[in-house]
């Protein structure tokens, strides 16, 4: 038996010629790349073509094809390859701000024991659902006059919104200072002081209004001391609540449509505002229930030390609205650490505010659903900036003692199959 090539960019080289027992049957090996078998009469001559998109065929003298069939040549040429269905288009951005993964969910069940669906919001440069608001009240500010060139942002977070917005600045060019406290983890300080922020933290709390009122004290002296800051102040700022309003609450109404309650953790009340009133105004028959943690006075509970940043106040919210919310789970800071390792074992490293509304949630529906009640809370953020603290058993140790850990292996059900939530009805 003998070969011959037929056209090949490049050339081609037979690296393996077998033959059966039986003698008319070839395999013959190209380039180790590529496999075929023809049935040949002992003597003949194989003929390897090469298709357009290089790939090697074998054509017995009768014109039989191997398993790549060698394309007709018309006029002395051969045709290009194959047209390939179109490849989906890439996500070119210029600024951090401009991507944010707005549809990906985890289906809770698996872990709470109810039909509880996580809408995550940590896919961003910023790393947390924060980002919407940073870069809603800069773009606000900039529409508006307030910025510029040489201007000075000023706020007060204690962590995610700090993030974002030394973010969202570095891009816009500006200068920005964050006033936070000690509270606010050793990583998410060196996240903003990266992008270039100052970063003031306060240690010592006020005697009537704790540590957010003397964050407050200090960020109004700034701005008394230099007219180039400005202040976005996120309490009351209704481009907060207005990025969830526009963002977030209808991106969750798509991909959930069969949605009867939605948690959302309370802070600010930025994120909870804009979702409750778009679902009061076009969802109605949707429940809002308000998560808020042990020491917050967000809801009229007593103040107490609380060690956890994200949720919670040591004032009410100016931003607030009681009339927009159904009802309210209260959450003591144990439950959020211990809710944290329960995801952790599951493989979902969340922040410490995704623990609380969690841990909130399932709390709310086993005293209220029916077994067929669909819900949806929000995952602020990731659990990386919580490494120190949450998920160190000292740090736990140390502020919870043995109720801030789990003291044995959780047991956990099966994991829930996938499932589609759009098919999901009420």
């Amino acid at each position: 038996m003998s070969l011959t090539e037929g056209p090949c960019e490049g050339g081609g080289i037979v690296s393996e010629v077998d033959r059966d027992d039986s003698g008319v049957t070839t395999r013959i090996q190209l380039h180790g790349l590529d496999a075929q078998t023809v049935a040949v009469a002992p003597g003949t001559t194989v003929r390897v073509s090469y298709v357009g998109d290089g790939r090697a065929t074998l054509v017995a003298p009768d014109g039989r094809a191997g398993r790549h069939a060698a394309p007709p040549v018309r006029d002395g040429r051969r045709p290009g390859p194959p047209s390939a269905p179109p490849a989906p288009a890439p996500t070119i951005v210029s600024s951090p701000q401009q991507f944010n993964t707005h549809d990906l969910f985890v289906d809770m069940r698996s872990i709470v024991d109810q039909k509880l669906f996580c809408k995550v919001e940590g896919m961003n440069f910023a790393g947390s659902v924060k980002l919407k608001a940073a870069a809603a009240m800069v773009e606000a500010a900039e529409t508006a006059g307030q910025l510029n060139p040489w201007s000075i942002i000023v706020e007060s977070s204690s962590g995610n919104l700090g993030v974002a917005l030394a973010m969202v600045s570095a891009n816009r060019g500006y200068r920005f200072i964050c006033v936070t406290d000690d509270r606010c983890n050793p990583q998410t300080r060196r996240l903003m002081e990266t992008y270039g922020a100052e970063v003031h933290v306060i240690s010592v709390p006020n005697p009537k209004t704790g540590l957010l009122g003397a964050r407050l004290d200090h960020l109004k002296a700034l701005c008394d001391r230099d007219p180039d800051t400005v202040w976005l102040n996120q309490y009351e700022n209704p481009a907060n609540a207005g990025a969830h309003y526009a963002q977030t609450a209808p991106s969750i109404a798509r991909a959930i449509p069969g949605i009867e309650v939605l948690f959302v953790g309370a802070g600010t009340t930025g994120t909870l505002m804009g979702n409750a009133r778009w679902f009061k105004q076009h969802r109605p028959d949707v429940k809002v229930v308000a998560i808020d943690v042990e020491g917050s006075v967000s809801f009229g509970g007593p103040a107490a030390p609380r060690h956890i940043p994200g949720l919670g106040m040591g004032m009410v919210p100016p931003a607030l609205d009681r009339t927009l919310v159904d009802d309210v789970v209260i959450v003591p800071e144990t439950e959020t650490v211990r809710m944290c390792q329960r995801l952790a074992m599951r493989g979902f490293l969340f922040g410490g505010s995704t623990g609380t509304v969690v841990a909130g949630a399932a709390r709310w529906l086993a005293r209220h659903a029916h077994p067929t009640t669909t819900a949806v809370t929000l995952a602020p953020d990731q659990g990386e900036r919580y490494l120190d603290t949450v998920y160190s058993p000292g740090w736990r140790e140390e502020h919870f003692g043995t109720a801030g850990n789990l003291t044995r292996p959780h047991p956990l059900s099966d994991p829930a199959p996938a499932v589609d939530p759009s098919t999901t009805k009420e």
